[in-house]
Order: structure tokens, then sequence, then C-alpha cells
């Protein structure tokens, strides 16, 4: 049986996601306060379905999938602008940046302490 992650837990380790998530967001989607909105209905939609989260899983890859998913419902909204990532683009560039989030973390770490 999954383990679950009581209200408190689950709102610790989206809080301590936050700001990989944003970068996340902001990765797939331009203008930046359009990937805000994105993300902020992401963080709604997480916490709807808190209670499907397997906290035998990573919690980022999670989320990222709810991101992912917030950012094609985005798309489809706007694709009458011409600057509009296609969905193949978007899957790629997700891919990526979840794979090398722990390289990203570290540069960001790096930088921060420079």
């Amino acid at each position: 049986m999954a383990e679950q992650l009581t209200d408190e837990k689950f709102v610790d380790v989206l809080t301590s996601s936050q700001v990989r998530l944003a970068a996340f967001a902001h990765s797939l989607v331009r203008p930046s306060a359009d990937a805000d909105d994105v993300l902020q209905n992401a963080c709604i939609t997480l916490w709807k379905k808190r209670s499907e989260y397997d906290a035998d899983r990573k919690f980022f890859s999670w989320a990222c999938g709810v991101v992912l998913f917030e950012v094609l419902k985005y798309r489809e909204r706007t694709m009458k602008d011409k600057l509009t990532f296609d969905e193949d683009l978007i899957k790629t560039l997700a891919a990526e940046q979840v794979d090398h989030i722990d390289e990203l973390d570290l540069c960001r770490q790096l930088l921060a302490d420079c």
C-alpha cells in the first residue's frame, strides 16, 4: 500500500520544491507572468490530488508531471499565439529539466555562493 503524507508534511514537501518547480515552469512557458499562473494552477492541482501521491516516489518528479499537464493546458489556450512552443518541444524540455535538476540545483547553489 502506498504511504500517504499528512497535509502538513505535504505542504512542507511542496514548499521545499517550490523554487525548482518555478524554474521548471519558467523553462517551459513565456512570458514570466504566464509561467507564474501555470505554477499557481499546478499547486492547486497538486493540493487537490495530494491523496493520490505515493510517498515512496520522488515528489519532484510527480509534481513536474502535474506542472507539465498545466503547461499543456496553457498551450491549448494560447495556441493562437505564434510564439507558443509545440507539444513535442515542451515534453522534450520537461524531460531534460527533470533529468538535470540536480546539476541545476548545484549550479544555482554555486552561483549563490559567488
